[in-house]
């Protein structure tokens, strides 16, 4: 969105004048850009495809970043540092100040849920790899539930910083051969690749695509092939004609497009190649147009579209948490107001002062080193609580485990599988949030090492941890599943020991062990199998993310290409223990998990419904004969209510996987019902 980053200026009176002016139709271009992403924003109903404003912002910078590029090689005046040090002075302290406020309003007023998230968002951002902070959260399950951080929209900005890094060597080489021909050649060449790439991936890993900067590049291409193209020669009605068909389809892409439109992909081309005709058209809008992009207020918005766009989102996402609501129509009003306001004092005392007074003097050296210490400071003033925050959790969170394992302390597991601590679970006095455990700061990194030797990539093999015995006597046990059974580590390390078992840990994202017949898990499925029945494993322990909304025919599927694995294991003399898995949260218990300030057993809880949905674990189970470990009891009592929160013990990190706390509180349970499964013979 950082299209501010040049002004649209040509000269009045031919090459002679020195007096610049703004291009109206690009102020206007900017303008519609800005309002379309806040109101999608502020009002997502009423214009659901407002977020292809960035869209149109990106063909605006490749259009005026590569005119400026390749005006300065032309004349042998472009110099890479001075070039790099323009754009830092322009864009970087308006930015930096906005994530200044964003901890400040984090730390003020965001839910203790959300404040190492917000906070290291606030860090991608200044470093400026949002987006690809966000990507990798998108198409990793266990960042993919998490809630809009308050630095997100940085993501725009980010691609287009990588671009302004880029883009200058780009037009080196290609100018290094020939003039703009050859540069003409190559930018064509890319945006194609590129564009080619967007719409494969918006099919393939939809939600990369939409963050990763090489999908984003054609957007950029489309107004940079415009820059270097000759001038279009076109009579008045035909401009007309493509002028009013161009704002046309902008508007169309912003109110038709929705989150179920595949983007960027194909669905970008029409705002991107409208914003590409608008420019292409030329600053002079043809018949009486001019008039209506050249309104002052529209020409004022797209002067201060840059602050408009950073100040908004911080607003937006903290509000409800500030004023403990969310926004009613008024509000939302006001936001919006006070929004362009800041940025609008942003603009005359950060921006222009920077931009166009003393600043302009310092040699370049001085402005990156100058910006660089900047940004090290911002990011150690988002460091500092996140680190303070983690060694307070880890900290409460060791303090109580022993307390947390003891059935007799009703802490955990415990609420609902000991007779004395169910019969008073809603007799208890409500436990303030504040002695949550884990604490609701560090909720989300509470795995205690779950992850340690975590595989996230489902197309290789798992290579195996060891925890537990070391003794030669000991019981031979592997642990094999996705991340939910990663989140079982921590119980199973607690029995390990004590128990005299031997485990070695196979967990990774998706591809668990099964007969799927999916090409992707072919790799770690030949390695995985071939691991757990070659080693002399006593038994082996496995469980799998129930997903909700899969079909009736879908679990029966799961279900029997379990049992294929399970039946080759049971025929080889190893036990097979599947563990059951846990339910699925709904956001709304979610966030009021975040919002509440003391619990009871039934705060914030929800009821049993689809979330205990048929595992295919238990079908398999009863298919080949064997016996499941079934803690579901833990998790909701006989009325089928699942509390959030068992005693003081927080029972979900996110919509469905349970914390290492609550994990620690299973052990008891979970040694019981696998060892009576150990002593039993093998069916």
């Amino acid at each position: 969105m950082a299209s501010v980053v040049i002004d649209p200026r040509i000269p009045t009176s031919g090459m002679a004048s020195r007096t610049p002016t703004l291009r109206g139709d690009i102020q206007a271009l900017r303008a519609y850009a800005v309002a379309a992403v806040v109101l999608f924003h502020v009002w997502p109903g009423a214009l659901t495809g407002g977020y292809i404003g960035v869209d149109v912002f990106f063909v605006i910078s490749g259009y005026l970043i590569t005119g400026q590029l390749v005006r300065l090689k032309e004349r042998g005046a472009l110099h890479l540092p001075s070039f790099w040090a323009a754009r830092a002075r322009r864009l970087l302290p308006a930015a930096l100040l906005v994530l200044v406020v964003s901890i400040g309003l984090t730390l003020l007023f965001a839910p203790d849920t959300l404040k190492t998230q917000y906070l290291r968002s606030i860090i991608g951002s200044t470093a400026y790899v949002e987006n690809w902070v966000l990507a990798w959260d998108a198409v990793d399950y266990l960042g993919a539930d998490n809630a809009p951080p308050i630095a997100q929209h940085y993501w725009s900005l980010s691609v287009e910083e990588q671009f302004y890094i880029l883009w200058p060597l780009v037009v080196i080489l290609g100018m290094m051969w020939g003039a703009r021909r050859r540069l003409t050649s190559v930018i064509v060449g890319l945006t194609i690749t590129s564009g080619v790439y967007s719409v494969v991936a918006t099919f393939a890993t939809p939600s990369l695509a939409y963050f990763a900067t090489p999908a984003r590049v054609w957007e950029f291409g489309i107004g940079a092939v415009v820059a270097l193209l000759p001038a279009l020669s076109l009579g008045r009605r035909i401009r007309a004609v493509v002028w009013v068909a161009s704002w046309i389809a902008l508007l169309v892409s912003a109110l038709a497009f929705n989150a179920s439109t595949p983007f960027p992909g194909y669905a970008a081309l029409l705002p991107i190649i409208a914003a590409g005709a608008v420019i292409a058209v030329g600053p002079d809008a043809p018949l009486r147009f001019a008039e209506i992009q050249n309104l002052r207020i529209l020409q004022w918005v797209g002067d201060n579209s840059y602050g408009i766009y950073l100040w908004h989102w911080p607003l937006v996402v903290i509000a409800p948490a500030a004023l403990g609501h969310e926004l009613d129509l008024w509000e939302n009003i006001i936001l919006v107001t006070v929004t362009v306001l800041l940025a609008g004092l942003s603009k005359r005392f950060i921006e222009d002062p920077l931009r166009f007074g003393n600043l302009k003097s310092v040699r370049p050296r001085t402005i990156l080193i100058g910006v660089s210490a900047s940004m090290v400071i911002v990011v150690a003033a988002a460091w500092v609580p996140i680190a303070t925050l983690a060694e307070s959790a880890s900290a409460q969170a060791k303090a109580a485990q022993s307390r947390i394992a003891d059935p007799a302390a009703c802490q955990g597991a415990s609420v609902l599988l000991v007779n004395a601590c169910v019969e008073s679970r809603y007799t208890r006095p409500p436990i303030p949030a504040d002695q949550l455990v884990p604490s609701l700061a560090g909720l989300f990194d509470d795995t205690d090492g779950a992850f340690a030797c975590y595989n996230s990539d489902s197309s290789t093999a798992i290579d195996p941890c060891h925890i537990g015995s070391t003794k030669h006597d000991s019981t031979h046990i592997a642990l094999t599943g996705d991340s939910h059974a990663a989140m079982l580590v921590p119980a199973i390390r607690d029995l390990a020991e004590k128990n005299n078992w031997s485990v070695d840990v196979y967990v990774g994202r998706g591809c668990v062990w099964s007969a799927d017949p999916d090409p992707a898990c072919e790799t770690r499925q030949a390695g995985l199998n071939d691991a757990l029945l070659t080693k002399d494993y006593d038994a082996i322990i496995t469980t799998a993310w129930n997903q909700v909304g899969r079909t009736e025919a879908e679990r029966a599927l799961r279900s029997e290409q379990f049992a294929e694995r399970w039946t080759a294991a049971l025929d080889s003399g190893i036990r097979v223990i599947p563990v059951i898995d846990n339910p699925a949260v709904p956001r709304t218990s979610a966030e009021c998990l975040s919002a509440t300030k003391s619990f009871s057993f039934d705060t914030c809880a929800f009821a049993a419904g689809t979330a205990l949905e048929q595992d295919p674990l238990a079908l398999a189970a009863s298919e080949v004969g064997i016996d499941a470990v079934d803690l579901r009891a833990a998790f909701c009592d006989a009325k089928g209510t699942c509390p959030m929160v068992a005693g003081s013990v927080v029972v979900y990190r996110d919509l469905h996987h349970i914390t290492a706390s609550f994990s620690h509180s299973l052990a008891p349970y979970l040694a019981e019902q696998i060892s009576a499964r150990l002593s039993r013979p093998i069916p």
